[in-house]
């Protein structure tokens, strides 16, 4: 068990960069999105493959995310998951350094 007390400041320093970081991440997305102009790669593919190819790009998350019909929520949906893996990951690394500390 992890002793919560012991690390209460680093989990708020950790929630508080993640919380500016999901910040900055809606602001560069919400720009994206509402920006007519293409960014420098968007403009280089438009110009090699044409307008109609970037309408027509595969994606291979539509089977699993197809009734997410909002920009803003699929991003919001990917913020989630992407704080979920890693707290997934840092929980597993966290425990595997403590019980190779203490045994």
């Amino acid at each position: 068990m992890i002793n919560v007390r012991r690390y209460r400041w680093p989990l708020i320093s950790v929630f508080l960069i993640i919380g500016v970081l999901l910040l900055m991440i809606a602001i560069g997305y919400s720009i994206g999105v509402l920006s007519d102009n293409p960014d420098g790669l968007e403009r280089v593919l438009i110009d090699n493959n044409g307008e109609s190819w970037l309408e027509s790009l595969p994606s291979p998350w539509i089977p699993l995310l197809s009734w997410i019909e909002s920009d803003y929520f699929a991003g919001t949906v990917g913020i989630i998951i992407s704080v979920c893996l890693m707290t997934i990951i840092f929980y597993i690394i966290i425990s595997k350094k403590n019980r190779t500390k203490n045994g």
